[in-house]
């Protein structure tokens, strides 16, 4: 138990002596910079920003490299898959015999495969509406028979590749 009284705790707290700064403190606060403070502190802004710069830039060649890298990839793993359709051709071009349908259909389909493993996909044309988004339009005619912008016939398959296309359908649409 203290014996000092609450009077006496106000007055020691108001008191300079008590306080945290001085008033020496305070004026050495209040002081602006000095030109040598001001440039030292622009020297290490300067420094720290090219510093960034320079990580950035790096960064960047980094994801150029690897972009090209992962492209780079993309195209072998394809090309492997390629090369055994172009054996399977040679194949049967070396065969004695006139060449079966039915060797081509087989061939053909494990081609098809391929492309679709790697996100190949037809573009569906024939008797659906015309979209200018898939379809390019190289013939109209006037049929009073067929509701407007029906396509009529194909005329060269379309493509998406993951979903983009990369070739639109070359279609007849019905005026």
């Amino acid at each position: 138990m203290s014996s000092e009284t609450d009077g006496e705790k106000e007055e020691r707290e108001a008191s300079p002596e008590s306080s945290c700064q001085s008033e020496e403190d305070v004026e050495e606060e209040s002081e602006e910079p000095t030109k040598e403070d001001l440039e030292e502190e622009v020297e290490e802004l300067e420094t720290s920003l090219k510093k960034v710069m320079a990580d950035f830039d790096n960064y960047r060649k980094r994801m150029v490299k690897e972009k090209r890298r992962i492209r780079q990839l993309a195209a072998e793993d394809l090309m492997c898959d390629l090369i055994e359709v172009l054996d399977d051709m040679e194949r049967a071009l070396k065969n004695e015999n006139d060449i079966e349908k039915e060797g081509i259909e087989m061939i053909y389909r494990k081609f098809s495969k391929i492309l679709e493993d790697h996100g190949l996909e037809e573009i569906e044309a024939e008797d659906k509406k015309f979209d200018p988004m898939y379809h390019e339009c190289v013939e109209s005619v006037e049929k009073e028979d067929e509701e407007k912008d029906k396509i009529l016939k194909e005329y060269q398959k379309g493509y998406k590749l993951n979903d983009k296309v990369i070739r639109p359908s070359r279609v007849r649409v019905a005026r």
